[in-house]
């Protein structure tokens, strides 16, 4: 879980007043010194500061569209304190999220400077209680298992230590022996894509669901690997691969391979796109809202992800009960999707 930092400026404006070198337009680890003392300048120069992190972003956006407590909702994780207290718990409770194994650190959150400009974001990120997460995964093995197992379907994001991919592979796994139906949703981001290797093919290996945004499937090797990107998950895969402008649904079905691709749709005005800071998290969110209540609507599904996530970015911070009081539900299945 994150405590984000977001300003709009560009990067060159602000990194050498941070001391820091980082490529622009890219994700970049800090120290936690780095974190406390960009917090700092960025709120100085009027940077909002809002509670994030890609998994919690995603819980947010279930609970905000759980009104009618249809979902039974659970959290794992590591929260920092700010101040005394450690709000993204409060958060959970607040959403009727359960956080039994969300585990209290005396550090910080995971700091990340948002630095918003017109071609995209540079993040710094700083560990701080996140430090602890490979710790917590294995003396929490057995636990994570026993709980994942009683859920439906659960849904995982990356984080930059790269000891916790493998770790929550296994734990996967653990959960799997003990609850076979389980469904996993998987968000592995560039931080898990990019480095590849063992780790991320154990947790291709454990997962239903694959989250993608062009970037990353490009990486994998574009949209004519898709089928090869899911020999590597469970059978009866789906692959989500998401752009600014439309969302395909990539599925494995008795039939052999099938994509079903929604219409693009307009590009935003420019001046419209506010802050696109987890707009792919506020896509799954909206996504698995449905999909768990009816996995054959998954095209629907993605219709009602991609319709939020182009909310989202036309406004500042999380979605929240007030500004998706702005956004009007799709009449899903109302646009004629493309399947081959």
């Amino acid at each position: 879980m994150n405590r984000d930092v977001v300003l709009q400026r560009p990067a060159d404006a602000v990194l050498p007043a941070l001391g820091v070198m980082a490529p622009a337009l890219l994700e970049t680890p800090v120290p936690d010194e780095v974190g406390e003392r960009g917090t700092q300048l960025l709120r100085e120069l009027g940077a909002d500061t809002h509670l994030g992190g890609s998994a919690f972003n995603v819980a947010r956006v279930v609970a905000l569209l759980n009104a009618d407590a249809a979902h039974d909702l659970a959290f794992f994780g590591v929260a920092g304190r700010v101040d005394g207290r450690y709000p993204h718990r409060e958060a959970l409770a607040e959403w009727s999220v359960s956080s039994d194994l969300v585990q209290c650190s005396d550090a910080p959150p995971a700091t990340c400077l948002a630095l918003v400009e017109p071609l995209g974001r540079t993040l710094l990120t700083a560990l701080g209680a996140n430090a602890g997460i490979a710790a917590w995964l294995e003396a929490n093995h057995l636990a994570l298992a026993s709980a994942i197992a009683q859920r439906d379907i659960i849904h995982v994001t990356s984080f930059l230590d790269p000891a916790a991919p493998l770790l929550i592979a296994r734990i996967l796994q653990s959960a799997r022996d003990l609850n076979p139906d389980i469904a996993v949703s998987l968000d592995p981001g560039m931080g898990w894509i990019a480095p590849g290797g063992e780790a991320l093919e154990a947790l291709f290996a454990q997962a239903d669901i694959l989250h993608l945004n062009a970037e990353e499937l490009d990486c994998l090797g574009g949209r004519g690997n898709v089928s090869t990107i899911g020999a590597q998950l469970r059978p009866g895969w789906l692959i989500v691969t998401r752009t600014h402008l439309a969302a395909t649904v990539h599925r494995e079905t008795a039939a052999g391979f099938q994509s079903t691709a929604l219409p693009e749709a307009s590009p935003l005005p420019t001046a419209s796109v506010v802050d696109a800071t987890g707009a792919g998290d506020t896509f799954c969110g909206g996504f698995l809202s449905l999909y768990e209540a009816d996995p054959a609507q998954a095209p629907a599904a993605a219709e009602l992800g991609f319709s939020l996530a182009r909310h989202k970015v036309t406004v500042s911070g999380p979605l929240s009960e007030g500004t998706l009081a702005g956004w009007v539900r799709p009449d899903i299945g109302s646009r004629q999707a493309a399947t081959n």
